[in-house]
């Protein structure tokens, strides 16, 4: 019969700095065989842990076969290498998975991070100290920032933020906080794991761990922490916009755009038909970073394309080939913010419609964008006459209300609110009569349905309005 200590046994190789602080942390708990080819150090060490039953120090090259033979190797259930020649680490593997036929867990501290590779095909966990180190350098300078290196895939698709200062995405309910390619997976407080639910809410003082594009999470940090304004990078990092010699203007509009938000480059996707390279020159001078996709058919394309797209652009034309059902298409099927542009820039201010079904996302994006673009903001509200409204159109000027004196209170400053009383699209589409040239921002909810039974009022704000408009589709998460 196996005894419990033969059942925690681990073999380490290589007894310099990392082997010997791994030797002294699991002496009490484990046996332990270390393996060195340096005569002195296993000297030192076995008179060290002449105590220490449950050590056995062996003199011996950890390449070499007959060292292998003086393990008892059927009860190891972990294999660490902290050697630093890369080929020795190599040989170990081998010889563990091809001679001795082992599935003990092997571990191998990998200081040439190129070659890791050649590991796969043994089914090894590699450990980069080089990375680790780097990473906690990182964190310290960055401040509440930690990338989990060996959790994963060890690519920064996790992270632990400790929430120090008050951000417009404290305090909130995670499922209104609409997250794109990211998630919070776990909330710390108080010394208590909190596993999140769509009604929990991030608050000073938690430490908050997140999962998602290392991309996208890298620009959350600068969210939570700093309270940078990262538009669009939480959605993606890149625009799109289709291209034709008729919707010139569109284009322009995009490409000044992408030059007052954090976007990295303008995707430029072709509409079927067009050769855009009559057209590079004048492309060139627009636009300073940008990629020629290849062409498309149709509008909704775009959406299916690079999953680094943040917003697409779409030319919003009057005419046959974009009827209200097209229109109605793109509302339903977007999976991402989109510009539905009618050529009105530079845009002197930014307009957020709070007619939605998440009013603090909205007006958080919108406040995102005029401090990138450093333009004025206001918030609009259309309600029905106090007389005729319920209950439900009470609490949603009351919510709105809430909203904007606690976005005041965040952002230490008097947000212009209008609200109106009234049909909400006759009032808003009015009182945007006399602003041109501004940026117009609206969300919906993609699974409510629009028809002549049910009006979505953020659709036929869009539809109706002269400006251009960004429409920020909403999902709730976390349910």
């Amino acid at each position: 019969m196996v005894s419990e200590r033969d059942k925690r046994k681990l073999t380490i190789f290589g007894l310099g700095f990392f082997g010997l602080k791994i030797l002294q942390h699991l002496s009490d708990k484990w046996d332990i065989i270390g393996i060195d080819f340096n005569e002195e150090l296993i000297k030192e060490l076995k008179e060290r842990f002449k105590n220490k039953e449950n050590i056995q120090l062996i003199l011996g090259d950890a390449s070499s076969i007959l060292t292998w033979k003086k393990l008892k190797s059927e009860n190891i259930k972990y294999i660490i290498s902290t050697i630093k020649d890369t080929d020795v680490s190599l040989e170990i593997c081998r010889i563990a998975r091809e001679v001795f036929n082992l599935d003990a867990s092997i571990m191998v501290l990998l200081f040439e991070q190129e070659r890791e590779k050649e590991f796969e095909k043994f089914d090894v966990s590699i450990i980069k100290p080089a990375e680790i180190i780097t990473n906690a350098v990182i964190s310290k300078i960055e401040k509440n920032y930690t990338i989990a290196t060996n959790i994963g895939l060890g690519k920064g698709e996790i992270i632990e933020v400790h929430i120090l200062a008050r951000s417009h995405l404290v305090d909130r309910k995670l499922k209104y906080l609409k997250p794109t390619k990211w998630r919070i997976a776990a909330i710390y407080r108080n010394g208590e794991l909190i596993i999140p639910t769509g009604e929990d809410r991030i608050k000073v003082g938690d430490k908050v761990v997140i999962i998602g594009d290392p991309k996208v999470l890298e620009n959350l940090v600068n969210i939570l922490l700093k309270g940078i304004p990262q538009f669009p990078l939480q959605f993606g990092s890149d625009l799109a916009v289709i291209y034709h010699q008729k919707w010139k203007k569109s284009f322009e509009e995009a490409a000044y755009f992408k030059k007052g938000t954090k976007a990295h480059k303008l995707l430029i996707y072709p509409f079927k038909g067009c050769d855009v390279r009559k057209d590079f020159e004048f492309i060139k001078e627009k636009v300073d970073s940008f990629e020629i996709k290849s062409s498309v058919n149709n509008f909704l394309q775009l959406f299916s394309q690079e999953d680094s797209i943040g917003v697409v652009t779409i030319p919003f034309i009057k005419e046959s080939v974009f009827s209200i059902f097209k229109l109605k298409k793109i509302f339903q099927n977007a999976n991402k913010p989109f510009l539905l542009s009618r050529g009105k820039f530079p845009y002197k201010e930014i307009i957020i419609s709070l007619n939605c079904p998440d009013p603090a996302f909205t007006l958080e994006m919108g406040i995102e964008i005029s401090r990138l673009m450093k333009l004025p903001f206001e918030a609009v509200f259309s309600v029905m006459p106090a007389e005729l409204r319920g209950v439900e159109e009470e609490e949603a000027l009351k919510e709105r209300n809430n909203i904007i004196s606690d976005f005041e209170h965040i952002y230490k400053k008097e947000i212009k609110y209008s609200v109106f009383e009234g049909n909400p699209v006759k009032k808003t589409i009015d009182y945007l009569k006399s602003k041109d040239y501004s940026l117009l921002i609206v969300s919906y909810d993609k699974k409510e349905s629009i028809s002549i039974f049910n009006p979505s009022v953020p659709f036929y704000i869009a539809k109706n309005s002269k400006l251009s408009t960004l429409c920020l589709p909403l999902e709730e998460s976390y349910e």
